[in-house]
């Protein structure tokens, strides 16, 4: 019973909140890409990527946001958390970047977030995911 009343919690908490400011925020093209905006193609050691995803509001009103890129390596941990923030006025689109500088070779995940803020945690996009390798 406790379970039951503990899982209705957790779900209430996140399931709620997941729906709050969803689709505000388009977040497409995502590109790894040197200072000069060239997309880099075959990252290696100790190369400087940014990770550059274009954010558009499609709402009415001024959005708020973060932008964060969680990377991950083969094993599961995660090896680097950064984040920006922002604001959008309606229809423009920025394209923000986050320097990422790999120190070992291997395959890495790249999960990116769009949320209103670091307090709420509510989605404006979905979470995108994307693999690369870096030699």
């Amino acid at each position: 019973m406790n379970f039951a009343i503990y899982f209705i919690l957790i779900f209430s908490i996140f399931g709620f909140g997941y729906a709050y400011g969803y689709g505000e925020i388009s977040a497409s093209d995502f590109r790894i890409v040197n200072s000069l905006g060239q997309d880099i193609n075959s990252p290696v050691v100790e190369q400087q990527l940014n990770l550059q995803t274009s954010l558009t509001n499609l709402s009415d009103k001024n959005v708020d946001w973060v932008y964060i890129v969680q990377i991950i390596d083969s094993n599961g941990a995660v090896v680097d958390v950064n984040f920006v923030t922002g604001s959008l006025v309606k229809n423009q689109t920025l394209k923000p970047a986050l320097f990422w500088i790999p120190h070992l070779d291997g395959v890495y995940k790249i999960e990116t977030f769009v949320w209103n803020n670091l307090h709420d945690i509510d989605p404006l996009a979905s979470k995108s995911t994307f693999a690369i390798t870096v030699t």
